[in-house]
């Protein structure tokens, strides 16, 4: 046992002062009597009162005394050198990804790391610091570096598992900027060690506590709705990560209600398919579940969810004199009807998409529009033949796009408005424009400044590709530019105001900057007026579902864990709030004793 203040033993002097009180007593004054037979009692007294006498024993000197020394133990602060998982300062990395969801330790990994974390906070001596850091996808220090533990617990009470994939190097560089690698700190990482290969990097001292001791996990790794000539077909892959083979039953319910179920036998570390047919075109969504496995310990992998968008009809209004090649991209779109004119009907407020295959006529107003060469919309300018490849934007309508093949005669120059941005452009000018106006931003226009038939373009795959794209931006199967399938945590852009139903049922209003509650897997419903429908937001990340922890990850120089390190290091356990208890207690039972009287057997001696 050490002590951090041995200078408060002087305080132990004050016994000095409470003997003395119990060795002095008052002098009486003498008075003469005729027999002591009925003065007995007062002789007695007399005797035990004289100026200076032999200390007996007494109950309330007993008890001061000891409520003295054990307030004296109080004040030296007395310690011991205990094993610790903390000493000096220390920066403390909770793995918060999906993987720590697993529930191979009970009651989940997650939790088994918070508890010994929790251990590590109770043991900090008092000139110990620490400070958390929460490690997810966007890892955040949940508090700053202090001793204080009730603040630190409050933080870690509030932290909880994600279903994202821990970002180690942003970790990393949080870390180094709260101070490791400094000679004084050190860095616990508490972690099942799963895909935190880059922990290598981390500098200074650390110390990894693994959590987790099995990697059997299975998983719906694919779902998938495509329509067929007999209604829609449902494709389920289910995903063994684990080191052994398993049975799995796997249910597929469509709006709710039960469709069909198997039982697939799942090699170790390989997948089983699954093709469910006949389904309804009319439901909404469809949900894949594992209802029974014999080793699967991450639940949240097991359902994946699947939006039903064939059931949603799009109308395009096609105005050319002939083109077989654009007639049959449109066509093999699906969802899409088109009514092919030569010029514009009288119904022509009732279309979604508008397409203008070098035909000169008036658009309804914020009518989306796909326009391809001479059109009357935006005025030319000029004509170039100069169109060898530049570049391509980032934009919706160019995803996987390949335009380095495309060759083009010539193409037109337009007087476009400032929101029509180039997306493909050559030496002489843009050929791909796309944008949103200004004045509306629901009415989007995709214009092509050449004809088709002065090039290849549809004789290369880029043609389907771009026209599928752009009637997808223009025209989207929900009336909004949803996406149907959202990872959790993702924003879903949205415009304000719309109203969206969670999958408890609950209904939300979205802000100007769309709908970010996207955290629990499931359908969510949306209603924006004049367009309504449904996205699903899925779980299905095939390295978080290989849950085997590394319990011999190498964190910095040294590859070493908690179990593994011979010395670890010591706190300083200081037990003086038991002594100030015990003294209290010891006080008040003198306060006790001093109001209802000494017992019978200690009333020998007179209170002074």
């Amino acid at each position: 046992m050490n002590l951090l203040n041995p200078a408060a033993f002087l305080f132990a002097l004050l016994a000095a002062p409470i003997i003395l009180l119990y060795l002095l007593r008052l002098q009486r004054r003498e008075q003469t009597v005729s027999s002591t037979l009925l003065w007995r009692q007062v002789t007695m007294d007399r005797e035990a009162n004289t100026l200076w006498q032999r200390l007996r024993r007494h109950l309330l000197l007993i008890l001061q005394l000891s409520t003295l020394a054990f307030l004296v133990f109080a004040l030296i602060r007395p310690y011991m050198n205990v094993p610790s998982e903390v000493s000096g300062r220390s920066i403390v990395l909770l793995d918060a990804s999906a993987s720590m969801r697993a529930t191979d330790v009970a009651p989940s990994r997650f939790e088994a790391a918070r508890a010994r974390v929790r251990d590590a906070i109770n043991s900090m001596g008092a000139n110990d610091q620490m400070t958390l850091i929460v490690v997810d996808g966007a890892p955040r220090a949940l508090s700053a570096l202090t001793s204080d533990k009730l603040q630190l617990l409050d933080a870690l009470d509030a932290a909880r598992p994600s279903l994202d994939a821990a970002n180690w190097s942003a970790a990393i560089a949080l870390a180094v900027a709260t101070g490791a690698g400094d000679e004084d700190t050190t860095t616990l990482v508490f972690s099942d060690g799963a895909h935190a290969d880059d922990l290598v990097r981390l500098p200074g001292k650390a110390r990894f506590i693994p959590i987790g001791n099995s990697g059997d996990n299975v998983a719906i790794s694919t779902l998938t709705l495509r329509r067929t000539l007999r209604g829609l077909s449902a494709f389920v892959r289910v995903t063994n990560s684990g080191p052994q083979d398993d049975r799995v039953l796997v249910s597929l319910r469509a709006d709710g209600a039960l469709v069909d179920a198997r039982a697939l036998d799942v090699p170790a570390g390989a997948s089983a398919e699954w093709t469910i047919g006949n389904i309804n075109p009319n439901v909404a969504a469809v949900q894949a579940r594992i209802d029974e496995a014999q080793r699967n310990f991450l639940a949240v992998d097991d359902a994946a969810y699947a939006v039903n968008a064939e059931n949603t009809m799009r109308h395009a209004l096609l105005l050319t004199r002939g083109n077989r090649f654009l007639e049959q991209a449109l066509a093999f779109l699906p969802g899409l009807r088109v009514t092919r004119a030569a010029a514009m009907p009288p119904d022509a407020q009732t279309y979604d998409l508008y397409v203008l295959d070098n035909v000169t006529a008036t658009l309804p107003a914020r009518a989306n529009a796909l326009l391809i060469g001479a059109q009357s919309v935006f005025t030319p300018s000029g004509i170039f033949s100069n169109t060898d490849y530049v570049r391509t934007e980032l934009h919706p309508i160019a995803r996987n796009v390949d335009w380095r093949g495309v060759s083009v005669l010539d193409a037109r120059r337009v007087n476009a408005p400032s929101w029509l941005q180039p997306v493909i452009e050559s030496q002489g000018g843009p050929l791909v424009l796309a944008g949103e106006s200004d004045e509306d931003d629901s009415q989007r226009v995709v214009l092509i400044t050449f004809d088709l038939r002065r090039s290849d373009l549809p004789l290369q795959i880029a043609f389907p590709i771009l026209i599928a794209n752009s009637v997808e931006w223009l025209a989207p199967a929900q009336g909004l530019n949803v996406p149907l399938n959202v990872k959790p945590g993702e924003v879903v852009p949205m415009p304000e105001g719309t109203r969206v139903t969670l999958p408890s049922g609950e209904e939300v209003v979205t802000g100007r900057r769309g709908f970010a509650q996207t955290d629990g897997p499931g359908v969510y419903t949306f209603d924006a007026g004049r367009a309504q429908g449904a996205f699903a937001v899925n779980f299905i990340n095939v390295s978080e579902s290989r849950i085997a922890p590394n319990p011999n990850l190498q964190v910095g120089s040294v590859s070493a864990n908690a179990e593994q390190v011979e010395s670890r290091p010591t706190s300083q356990r200081e037990f003086w709030h038991w002594m100030a208890g015990i003294a209290l207690v010891l006080l008040l039972a003198e306060w006790w004793v001093y109001q209802r009287g000494l017992p019978t057997r200690w009333r020998a001696t007179p209170r002074p």
